[in-house]
């Protein structure tokens, strides 16, 4: 999955008086983006940026042993609370919460000048299952492979400024960051193991299985039913998806349109369909690849 290359225990209590300048800054250069057309959780651009770094790994943050890709977006995915800064080196940190923690959970994007994505920080519970208490919240800084943790500073500042609702607990209630770990991506992991192939998948539709995709679920049937299939489920554009399998299934036969499309062939194997359903922009796009083998 990931690996962990440090944690780092913070007391705020005995380094209050050595990062408020620093703080300080951090707050005069943020300010908020003014009614927004989306959620950042729902922004094309944001959300590849996201898969792009963080591919389909697993992991307990804001939730036990889910896409670590859909917890991260799960905390920016309120509208009305979305900030930038700007900082002096021309880099900029983009962020918003979780509402429905009023911020407790919270994640921010670290840019380069030229709107790279460069490291990611998700405060969290370490949620497997049960979450810490807030007074003991972890900063999760994620990053790609052969960066330093010390470009990712800036995320650790944005994740001691609580969100407004936060603030206002009493201090013995309020939350703190009791811990900073530092993790480096695997993007290129895939989202599912053979091991989740269901009795007598053929070998010949491998290649038609996304490896940048996660388990959705899968089934082997009974004479009315596929004899075996498998659902796939990638963050990806439809239209990449849907060119993806053009490309994969070449000879198959294409019906549908708009956020439904099966395409329809035949291997070695017997008969197969490949069906592409996008029931909505933020759950991904379905791919059921089932086969029939002949009799």
């Amino acid at each position: 999955m990931l690996s962990l290359c440090a944690a780092l225990c913070l007391p705020l209590s005995s380094m209050a008086q050595a990062i408020s300048a620093e703080d300080a800054a951090f707050v005069a250069a943020t300010v908020p983006v003014p009614s927004p057309p989306l959620r950042l959780s729902a922004h094309p651009e944001i959300r590849a940026d996201v898969f792009r770094l963080l591919g389909y790994a697993r992991g307990s943050y804001t939730q036990d042993n889910t896409l670590i890709a859909r917890q991260v977006l799960d905390g920016m995915q309120s509208l009305d609370d979305i900030t930038r800064t700007m900082l002096p080196d021309g880099r900029s940190v983009l962020a918003s919460i979780d509402a429905g923690t009023h911020g407790a959970w919270r994640a921010a994007m670290l840019f380069d000048p030229q709107r790279k994505l460069l490291a990611l920080g998700l405060v969290n519970g370490h949620c497997a299952p049960a979450c810490l208490p807030s007074t003991h919240a972890v900063l999760t800084l994620f990053l790609p492979p052969g960066a330093e943790d010390e470009m990712a500073a800036p995320l650790e500042v944005w994740a001691r400024q609580r969100p407004p609702m936060l603030a206002q607990a009493a201090p013995e209630q309020r939350q703190s960051i009791a811990a900073v770990e530092y993790i480096t991506t695997r993007p290129g992991q895939p989202g599912w193991a053979p091991s989740d192939l269901p009795p007598g998948f053929p070998a010949s539709l491998l290649p038609l299985l996304l490896p940048n995709a996660e388990l959705d679920s899968s089934s082997s049937g009974d004479d009315a039913m596929p004899d075996a299939s498998i659902t796939l489920r990638s963050y990806a554009d439809f239209h990449w998806v849907l060119n993806t399998y053009a490309r994969l299934a070449k000879g198959a036969q294409v019906q549908g349109h708009d956020d439904k499309v099966v395409l329809t062939g035949n291997d070695a194997s017997g008969r197969y369909t490949v069906t592409l359903r996008e029931p909505d922009k933020e759950n991904g796009v379905l791919i059921t690849v089932a086969s029939w083998r002949e009799k």
